[in-house]
């Protein structure tokens, strides 16, 4: 490198001295075309100017002769204006866009440029002058008067660099020469001593300051090359050490990504799958989880006091032995204290006080395994096996890690299972919990029967369907005669009896009638029929009344039977969609009020509407 920088050829003063002419010539042609644009633009004011000087006496004579329409003396001004100096023609283009020009036979050139001046007046357009500069005459006319101007330039700048090159040779050629020729003897290839001529080197200018520069710069690329060699010899022992390690390092990235890979799915699987299929989901990953960890079988097995089962296997068809962990208590000790590492175990290394589970593994073939526990952090309730036949497991901290992350997703999973059935069977029984209560607070306690709410729901349902169906509602109001003599006669206790008994009477009427019978409240109720004609309601009216009376419930408080009977009020109609549930009872209990001042123990049924008839009600 220090050679190829600091090498100078021999004719370096023949290379300086066409640079230096070059530079002179080139600031001469400079000069001369700064000179040339001067005198051409100076030439074309100058015209410029002394046209518009004398255009204005021409216009003037110009109008004159349109008015009084003297052709020749318009030629004549053309002519005298054509004959100035650079002009090359003129050409006059009067308001009928007539043109005159001063002399037809003189050609114009492309590069012509031309004025234009107009005759404008007070009241109309009388034409418009267009005079053409001969500008190549006056570009030829401004390189004649430069080109002396430039050769004078041209000599006094070859001597000013004839002179330069002297003073250059006299003090920097000769002694940057012989600075040259010690470099062009450095051999990098070849690191040998080196010294520059103490002449140059004592020098107190720049040259010497380069010399020096020089000889200091090669003693240290000398250094530098030497332990650039032995730098060299390091790294190609380096080089080999590094291409191992890279392919080691691939290799643990790849088994790192396909690690990943495999739990990436499987919490896919398991997160877009059902709760059930967490086994197979498991079973699935298995294959490339025994791959990676390069183990012949994988067991997930499941703990349950001292039994063991088995959830999932690889290879599918593979013997799953029986274990018995009674007897194995190193294996116990060790779920006990929930390790969250992976233990690794070999036949050969097993300690005395595990003799149980060394002829356990001896006996089903298994050479060496790694156990991960599954567990909630405070108990273990699974382990997840990778195991080995014939040769040891070959383990390291990835491997640990990924059996880790594994059995940590297994126990996850199982906790979520056993808590997704927990919570199954705490809804199921939050659901019957709320059913009860729900027909507690939907039933009567005293008779069992329907309260209020319900039959108001089941009365809009029906009033809705009635509608769609185009069918007929029948609603009842009943209520027990002088039931408030009999408690004050009776005591209380038997009125409640006698409640009970009257409900439960007239609820079997009703379900014979495939109605709904409900309790309003004290001693009323209500009855709900569907598709029930007018007949058919009075029909229904007194078998309820004959069912209450059938009781002979004696009543000493009855001023009319001497036993407990009912008045009915009801109303039948077939509804439309502006009838409304509240309008049926309010009607229902109005013509109860009617049966009740009539005598009680009857029905009185309204029709609100034309019902037809109707054979599909069992009666």
């Amino acid at each position: 490198m220090l050679k190829n920088c600091f090498k100078l050829r021999h004719n370096i003063q023949t290379q300086l001295t066409i640079l230096v002419l070059g530079v002179s010539v080139f600031f001469a042609l400079l000069s001369m075309s700064v000179q040339i644009s001067i005198n051409y633009t100076h030439t074309v004011d100058a015209t410029k100017s002394t046209l518009e000087k004398r255009m204005d006496s021409t216009i003037s004579v110009v109008k004159d002769a349109i008015k009084k329409n003297d052709q020749t003396l318009i030629h004549q001004q053309l002519q005298s204006l054509a004959n100035m100096p650079y002009i090359r023609n003129v050409l006059f283009i009067d308001n009928d866009d007539r043109q005159q020009w001063a002399y037809i036979d003189k050609q114009l050139l492309p590069t012509d440029f031309f004025t234009q001046y107009n005759l404008n007046d007070a009241e109309d357009y009388s034409g418009s002058f267009k005079v053409f500069l001969d500008l190549k005459a006056i570009e030829d006319i401004a390189i004649e008067n430069a080109s002396s101007v430039a050769l004078i330039y041209l000599l006094e700048a070859i001597v000013i660099a004839l002179l330069l090159l002297f003073i250059v040779r006299r003090t920097f050629t000769s002694r940057m020469k012989v600075l040259a020729e010690h470099v062009d003897k450095i051999d990098l290839t070849n690191i040998g001593k080196f010294a520059i001529t103490q002449t140059l080197i004592k020098s107190k200018d720049e040259i010497g300051q380069v010399a020096k520069s020089i000889q200091a710069l090669y003693q240290r690329v000398r250094v530098d090359l030497i332990g650039k060699k032995l730098e060299e010899r390091t790294l190609r022992q380096h080089k080999t050490l590094l291409a191992e390690e890279v392919s080691i390092r691939t290799q643990e990235l790849d088994w790192q990504n396909n690690a990943n890979k495999l739990l990436a799915n499987l919490s896919l699987r398991l997160l877009s799958g059902h709760k059930t299929n967490i086994e197979h989901y498991v079973r699935l990953s298995m294959p490339q989880m025994a791959n990676l960890l390069k183990a012949d079988h994988i067991f997930w097995l499941s703990l349950d006091f001292n039994k063991v089962i088995y959830r999932a296997s690889f290879p599918e068809n593979s013997d799953e032995p029986e274990i018995d962990f009674s007897d194995m208590y190193k294996l116990k000790r060790w779920l006990m204290e929930v390790h969250n590492t992976a233990i690794i175990v070999d036949v050969d290394t097993l300690q005395s006080n595990a003799l149980t589970e060394r002829a356990f593994l001896k006996k089903v073939g298994i050479h060496s395994l790694a156990m991960f526990p599954l567990s909630d952090g405070h108990k273990s309730f699974g382990i997840f096996v990778v195991t080995k036949r014939q040769v040891s497991l070959q383990w390291n901290e990835n491997k640990s890690l990924l059996l880790k992350r594994f059995a940590t997703m297994l126990s996850e999973l199982t906790i979520r299972e056993r808590d997704h059935i927990a919570m199954t069977e705490l809804q199921e029984e939050l659901i019957l919990a709320n059913e009860r209560l729900r027909v507690e607070a939907e039933t009567d306690e005293l008779t069992r029967l329907l309260n209020r709410r319900p039959f108001r729901r089941l009365l809009n349902a029906a009033l809705y369907d009635a509608v769609k169906e185009e069918s007929v509602l029948t609603i009842m109001m009943i209520d027990i005669d002088h039931f408030k003599a009999y408690n004050d006669i009776y005591g209380h206790l038997k009125g409640d009896k006698v409640l009970t008994y009257v409900a439960r009477t007239m609820n079997q009427v009703a379900t014979n009638l495939e109605g709904s019978i409900a309790r309003f409240g004290g001693e009323e109720f209500a009855l709900l029929i569907k598709r029930c004609n007018y007949e058919q309601a009075q029909k229904a009216a007194w078998l309820l009344c004959q069912a209450v009376r059938d009781l002979s419930i004696s009543h000493q408080g009855s001023r009319n039977s001497g036993i407990i009977t009912i008045s009915i009020g009801g109303v039948i109609c077939a509804p439309d969609s502006d009838t409304q549930p509240n309008q049926l009872l309010e009607t229902a209990d109005q013509r109860l009020y009617n049966a009740k001042r009539s005598g009680r123990n009857r029905a009185e049924i309204k029709r609100m509407d034309i019902v037809p008839k109707d054979t599909s009600h069992p009666f």
